[in-house]
Formats: structure tokens, C-alpha cells, sequence
């Protein structure tokens, strides 16, 4: 497998987006959209926010009925810090940008800065619900699913398998501390007990200690709400001490990354399931199917790095499909107001709809910040180094494989 080192990755990504990480305003009169996303620390989080943006500007570059209508993009890297990304929202407003689009990272404080400015920001990844409010944060719209919806879900499914006593492992970053808060809300309520409570620190080296701990108070399932990084180490103690324990994840088990880090021992990752929003729609796969050939076109196969069956893996584009519908949805506002941005905009926003990458409906009102509905979350489970919908969760059953 080769290896890209993060300076060629992030040149990479930046060169596939037609754009540079400088600090001058891109040059041209039309509306200007900022990504702010983790190239460099969360590679597959950030390749997703600027691939989706990339791709739905260069299908619909010109926005119609705007006078100046083409759309430029402007890809800046926040390295999951939360004053970059304040920083870098700072730049969007002193760019007269129309929309930011964000992954989510020091969401609250970057709303802060937005709201006085009436910029509106997409956020496409983190799920949180500490900034997501039409009255406190008015700039701050969500096209991800959302931490609620998820871990109610997951709270009713742990329920019905009967897991037994739960250890509850995230880290400390605001991504696991939000999670592990909501978890612990819905665990409650479905009467679920939970037997270990451990924090990770997001740069751990040697977990097995916690891992012990967890074992040693009777655990009889592992819930992790964690970056890439912390999963891979916490499945990789608990499976080189023998313990098979059922293994449940947050949306970033999908990251390439934990197979990755697992790649001496890939059937360590058998069985583990995480949550996450369907891919499909109930249009079926076709629509998902265009947006994939497409972004393959563009970008070609996103590859894990790994074979399995005697094929190589490949990662979906899946959470690609919010920048882009982002995207969209910044275009048919501006349609609306003639390309006038700021309060207008903000206004328009909640009035848009189109429809997605996957057949889904997009769209927000007045009270509404939430773009994905509590209806399309699944579950899926890594056999051989994939993933597939489950076949004990209604919702996820009636899913077609998304080939990988």
C-alpha cells in the first residue's frame, strides 16, 4: 500500500479542487463559496467536504439569473483546531464570501463569527447539537445527520440485541464529548447500563489499559464515539488480548483510516457496526449511482489501500454528497435573490430545495436547521474488510449493497 505523506495529500486535495490553501481572495466577481475542512489531520473528512463542493461547482458552475453568476471556490484547511476554523471564518466574512461550508469543527465559536455577519455556514459532517439553533445561531445550517438521530437509534438497537453492560468510550474531542453526551441521554432512557465510562485522549498511544478496564467491569459490548485513530487502537486491544466483544461505532468506523491502522489484522474488524445516514434513497440506488460514476470521473475510485477477495476495496463517496448538496442549495438561493448575499441570502436559504446526490429532498424553513431527516439513519457491518446494511434493523434491511 502506498502512503501519501500529508503535505502531498493536502496539495492533492488542493489541486483537485482547481484552488490554493493561500490567503489572498481568489481572484473574479462572482459568488464565493469558503470550504474550511481537516485536510491535513482528518484526510478522508476533508477529501469528502472538498470533493463534494468541487464537483457540484464544476457541474453547475453559473448560477442562473445572476449577473456575474459563475461560483468560485476557495479551499482553506482548519487541522480539526477550532481557532483555525474561527480563523478561517474570519477570512470568509473579510472576503465578502456568500456561503461557508465547514465539517464542522469549532462549529459554536465559528457561528460567533458568522451571525453578525449573516453568512451563512453548511455544516457537513459533525453532528453535534450544541450549535445547531435557529434562534442562538441563525447562520448555522447542518446537511449531516445528526447526533440525536443517530444515537437514538443506536440506544434502540443496542436495546433489542440485548448487549448486555455497556462500556461508553469517546474521546476528547468536542466530536466525542457531544456524542458521548447524547449517548449517555439515550442510553438512560432505554434502561441501558452503562458500566465503564472512559475518555480518550484524541492523541493516544497505548490504550490497552482502558481497554482492560472496560473488561474488567463486566462489559459485554464496546460503544465508540471516536475519531479514526482512537477506534482502530481500542478494536486492536481488545482483539490482540482475545477479547471478542461486540464492538459498536460512531460514523467515522467507515473511515478508511481504521482499516487502515488494522491492516496486519483485518479480521479484527469483522463485525464491528457502525451508525451512519443511508446511502440510497427510497428512489432506489440510481441516483447515487450518477453522483458515484461522476465523482469517479473527476476524482477516480477512492481506494481504501487494501484487497480483499482478491479485489482491491473502495471506499464510497458517500458523505461527499452534503458539500455537494450544499452547494446546490447555495446556488438555487442565490437564484433567488438576484445574487445578493448576506441577510437576503439567509433568508433565501430557508426557502431553497433541490434535490440531492442521492434522490433525497434538501431544503430548510424559518425554524429548521436540520437538513437530514431522523428517518435515514442505518446501520451497516464490516465483514472482509466492507461494509453492508444489516440484516436485523428493518430500515437497514431493506437497503441495496453499495458496491465496494
Amino acid at each position: 500500500m502506498r502512503v501519501l505523506t500529508v503535505g502531498l495529500l493536502l496539495c492533492a486535495l488542493l489541486a483537485g479542487a482547481g484552488c490554493q490553501a493561500g490567503p489572498g481572495a481568489p481572484a473574479g466577481d462572482g459568488p464565493l463559496i469558503v470550504v474550511s475542512a481537516p485536510l491535513a489531520a482528518q484526510p478522508w473528512i476533508g477529501r469528502s467536504v472538498v470533493r463534494g463542493a468541487e464537483l457540484a461547482i464544476a457541474q453547475q458552475a453559473v448560477v442562473p439569473g445572476v449577473p456575474n453568476g459563475r461560483l468560485r471556490l476557495k479551499i482553506l484547511d482548519n487541522n480539526a483546531s477550532p481557532s483555525t476554523a474561527v480563523a478561517n471564518a474570519r477570512t470568509a466574512v473579510r472576503w465578502n464570501a456568500a456561503a461557508l461550508i465547514t465539517d464542522g469543527t469549532g462549529a459554536l465559536a465559528v457561528s460567533r463569527v458568522t451571525d453578525p455577519a449573516s453568512l451563512p455556514v453548511f455544516v457537513v459532517f459533525d453532528g453535534g447539537g450544541s450549535f445547531v439553533d435557529p434562534a442562538t445561531h441563525p447562520t448555522i445550517f447542518r446537511l449531516a445527520p445528526a447526533n440525536k438521530h443517530m444515537s437514538r437509534r443506536l440506544a434502540d438497537y443496542l436495546a433489542a440485541r440485548r448487549t448486555g453492560p455497556i462500556a461508553l468510550i469517546s474521546d476528547d474531542s468536542s466530536y466525542g464529548r457531544e456524542g458521548a453526551r447524547q449517548l449517555r441521554v439515550d442510553l438512560a432512557q432505554n434502561g441501558l447500563r452503562v458500566v465503564k465510562r472512559i475518555v480518550l485522549p484524541v492523541a493516544a498511544g497505548d490504550v490497552s489499559a482502558q481497554v482492560l478496564a472496560a473488561r474488567r467491569a463486566g462489559a459485554g459490548a464496546l460503544l465508540l464515539w471516536a475519531g479514526a485513530p482512537g477506534i482502530a487502537q481500542v478494536i486492536r486491544a481488545a482483539r490482540s488480548a482475545g477479547w471478542q466483544v461486540p464492538v459498536f461505532l460512531s460514523p467515522t468506523g467507515e473511515d478508511p483510516l481504521v482499516r487502515q491502522q488494522l491492516a496486519d489484522h483485518p479480521r479484527w474488524l469483522d463485525g464491528a457496526t457502525f451508525v451512519s445516514f443511508r446511502i440510497t434513497s427510497e428512489m432506489g440506488p440510481a441516483p447515487f449511482e450518477r453522483f458515484r460514476t461522476a465523482y469517479e470521473q473527476r476524482f477516480g475510485p477512492d481506494r481504501v489501500g487494501m484487497s480483499a477477495a482478491g479485489r482491491p476495496v473502495l471506499q464510497p463517496p458517500d458523505w461527499a454528497m452534503y458539500s455537494y448538496d450544499a452547494v446546490l442549495l447555495i446556488s438555487a438561493a442565490l437564484t433567488i435573490t438576484a445574487g445578493a448575499t448576506g441577510p437576503p441570502l439567509l433568508t433565501a436559504v430557508e426557502g431553497a430545495s433541490v434535490m440531492g446526490a442521492n434522490g433525497d429532498q434538501r431544503g430548510f424553513g424559518p425554524e429548521d436547521r436540520e437538513g437530514v431527516s431522523s428517518s435515514d439513519m442505518y446501520f451497516a457491518r464490516f465483514a472482509d474488510l466492507r461494509f453492508a446494511a444489516v440484516t436485523d434493523d428493518a430500515l437497514s434491511t431493506q437497503l441495496p449493497a453499495v458496491p465496494q
